[in-house]
């Protein structure tokens, strides 16, 4: 393990807190993401830890807010491969 990377920042249960997350910005914004499955996939196979995985949460929960998203919302998979390469880089 990565001498900056506590044990509690592992990947154990990074599905679960991405899930969790995301689904926490679906209860904030009163909106469903339609492609959640899809995004958390990609969000889990390419950060490295959990707090990898906040940021990006964090960036999709900030574009959701800036732009009024509402109702059923589709997060584009190229949007969230960029707030990763950002995170991971």
């Amino acid at each position: 393990m990565s001498p900056n990377v506590k044990e509690s920042d592992s990947g154990d249960d990074l599905p679960d807190q991405v899930a969790s997350q995301l689904r926490m910005i679906e209860v904030m914004h009163d909106l469903t993401l339609t492609n959640l499955t899809s995004i958390a996939r990609i969000i889990i196979a390419n950060v490295k830890n959990k707090s990898q995985a906040l940021q990006v949460c964090t960036a999709i929960n900030t574009w959701i807010a800036i732009n009024g998203m509402q109702g059923n919302v589709t997060v584009p998979e190229p949007l969230v491969r960029r707030y990763v390469r950002k995170v991971t880089s």
